[in-house]
């Protein structure tokens, strides 16, 4: 898989944070998973996902009240300073334009400006750059001593922003101990023990599935298992296995158990309760690919790749197609778009990731972004209010619409997995490198120890041409 596909295909996922197709916009939040979960770089699982997620959304919301209990806001009444600056990777015109596709569409820094300058005065300076130029864009700020209050956290803009110091600790103005907040946020941009960024909205990988095919094959689902509470590895191999086989005869299969991008180690690895890369150690940066845990992960994948032969090769995208012709049983999906991304004449359904042998129940991937308040900043109070504003709106806009159209039950399960979420940032030089070693060595039988070692140089490699280590 070639990052330049990814990184197309995770913007139309990262688009889902700002309602720019119209989707499930913050509540798909941006980038995917640590070794392999960004806007630019990630992978999510289908263009269509963002579009679909909304289509349903919109035909089922009206007239229907949500029945989740608000968290109480903790919003000042009045701010002494109301004026803010803030980076964001959504211009005013291209928001103007989804508005006008769209009236109802949420975008979490352009919708919350106008509510918060109508609630506290003042001007809300949104400076609007592309994803990728975002880190370029506040870091030359900060440097240059402006003024910018609050700025987006995801997985290519960190590390540096912590390990440069160009955040401040954001325990100083926001309380993360309040339940608001997202522990999985606050731990994917802590560095050296110091928390440079709050978060109160995820996407969590799931597991997509072909419902039907299940019910033709006679073969437990995976939501089944999960609600048994069977629902690990050896089920996900089980299940797999029974959906796989060679329907023409040439000693090939061509239909598969499971199937999805190059870097699905990356949520195995999340799922058996360890991110790809460890910004812990006092030693530096280094991965986790040599430790027991990923030795699980990567002999179980390449067991499934070339041995059992449940998994089909990556070949970029096919596997979206395939999924819609039948031929694929399984393949992941970023939050409730796992129902909506795959027009088909099947009935789709959706499962947690399997738990691994050394992972925990609701251990996942997923795509996560948070706000960070830079050095420069004038009024990192005002920006820790906005951003309290800014989840609570979204939020509200969430329980508009997907309670309606998915029930209760599933949004709670969605957002238990969305708080337990394992996310390593990864915007360091050589990850790709090490990634593609990791997939290359999964699928041509390379011996795990020779090819994690392998990618674990690459990546202290990588962050010592990133980091100055």
């Amino acid at each position: 898989m070639k990052k330049k596909c990814l990184a197309m295909t995770m913007a139309l996922v990262c688009t889902m944070a700002m309602a720019a197709c119209g989707g499930d916009t913050s509540g798909e939040s941006s980038t995917p998973d640590s070794a392999g979960q960004s806007k630019d770089s990630q992978e999510a699982g289908g263009s269509s996902a963002a579009e679909g997620d909304k289509e349903e959304e919109n035909s089922g919301a009206e007239g229907q009240e949500s029945e989740t209990p608000e968290a109480a806001s903790t919003l000042p009444d009045t701010l002494e300073n109301p004026d803010l600056v803030i980076v964001w990777d959504t211009t005013e015109e291209a928001w103007n334009t989804t508005l006008q596709e769209d009236p109802d569409a949420f975008n979490l820094v352009w919708s919350t400006k106008a509510a918060f300058e109508e609630k506290y005065g003042g001007t809300v300076t949104v400076i609007g750059v592309g994803w990728g130029e975002q880190q370029e864009q506040v870091i030359s700020m900060v440097n240059a001593g402006e003024v910018c209050d609050l700025a987006q956290a995801h997985d290519q803009n960190f590390p540096t922003y912590g390990a440069k110091h160009v955040m401040q600790d954001i325990s100083q103005y926001i309380d993360l101990d309040d339940d608001f907040w997202y522990d999985s946020t606050t731990k994917a941009f802590t560095f050296g023990g110091v928390p440079y960024a709050a978060g109160a909205d995820a996407a969590p990988v799931v597991i997509s599935y072909n419902k039907t095919l299940f019910g033709q094959m006679g073969v437990k689902t995976p939501m089944e298992y999960f609600e048994e509470g069977n629902w690990n590895w050896d089920a996900f191999r089980e299940v797999a296995m029974a959906m796989t086989g060679d329907t023409d005869g040439d000693g090939t299969n061509d239909i598969y158990g499971f199937g999805w991008w190059d870097s699905f180690y990356v949520q195995m690895l999340n799922t058996n309760g360890i991110v790809g890369i460890d910004y812990t150690s006092g030693d530096g940066v280094s991965s986790n690919y040599t430790t027991p845990q990923a030795a699980e992960a990567f002999t179980f994948l390449q067991d499934g790749y070339t041995k059992d032969k449940f998994i089909q090769i990556p070949d970029g995208d096919k596997f979206i197609s395939d999924f819609k012709s039948g031929k694929l049983a399984m393949t992941c999906e970023y939050g409730f778009a796992a129902l909506t991304a795959y027009e088909c004449d099947y009935e789709i359904a959706w499962a947690p990731l399997p738990t691994g042998p050394s992972g925990e129940t609701y251990d996942c991937g997923g795509s996560l972004t948070g706000f960070s308040i830079p050095v420069t900043s004038a009024n990192p109070e005002g920006a820790a209010v906005f951003a309290r504003m800014a989840y609570e709106l979204l939020h509200d806009w969430q329980n508009e619409t997907r309670i309606a159209i998915y029930g209760q039950e599933q949004v709670d399960l969605m957002n238990t997995l969305s708080d337990h979420i394992n996310f390593a940032p990864i915007g360091i030089e050589k990850y790709w490198d090490a990634n593609w070693t990791i997939f290359s060595g999964l699928t041509d039988g390379t011996p795990v120890s020779t090819f994690a070692q392998n990618a674990d140089e690459q990546i202290k490699e990588g962050a010592t041409i990133t980091l100055g280590e």
